[in-house]
């Protein structure tokens, strides 16, 4: 089982990242084959535009992953520019792949904010969402480390959910 990590936040003290580097940290002590892509290091064009040598590089292996993890800060109840970009210009041949969500949020009540990145995974590409997903908030964090050991746990579990349902879908 391949899978793919999105970290698509810009920001240098991303919270969602340090999710993801948690996340695959998680998936590579059970032994599943993961990477990250970090949107910090792709040159993002608008759809509208070529893509650019990053762009393609993400493409090829989003598509050519088994599934996908995004990883995602909440902005205005939403999903960031940055993600909807990649979502625009990456998610090519993503049809029916399975996906999980890891986020941070500013507060406690944006926890509904990643059901419009699940309407489009689903409504768009038909793909299958991980019921669970990673939420966090700055509480959980301190001085760039995730230190709420709830954070973790729950980390722990939505891996073990991620590989045990992957690998049924796989089949």
């Amino acid at each position: 089982m391949k899978t793919i990590i999105i970290s698509s936040s810009l920001s240098n003290k991303s919270k969602s990242f340090l999710l993801c580097q948690k996340v695959h940290k998680e998936l590579q002590k059970k032994k599943i084959q993961s990477e990250i892509i970090d949107a910090r290091n792709i040159e993002l064009k608008p759809c509208h535009l070529p893509k650019s040598v990053s762009m393609l590089e993400a493409t090829s292996k989003i598509k050519n992953a088994d599934n996908i993890i995004i990883g995602m800060g909440i902005h205005n109840y939403s999903i960031s520019d940055s993600l909807k970009i990649m979502l625009d210009t990456c998610f090519e041949d993503v049809e029916g792949k399975f996906f999980g969500i890891v986020c941070s949020a500013g507060g406690e009540k944006s926890y509904l904010a990643t059901m419009h990145l699940n309407q489009m995974c689903m409504n768009q590409w038909k793909m299958i969402q991980l019921p669970r997903i990673v939420f966090a908030t700055g509480k959980d964090f301190d001085k760039n480390k995730i230190i709420s050991k709830d954070l973790i746990k729950w980390i722990e579990l939505f891996t073990s959910e991620f590989i045990d349902i992957g690998e049924k879908l796989k089949n």
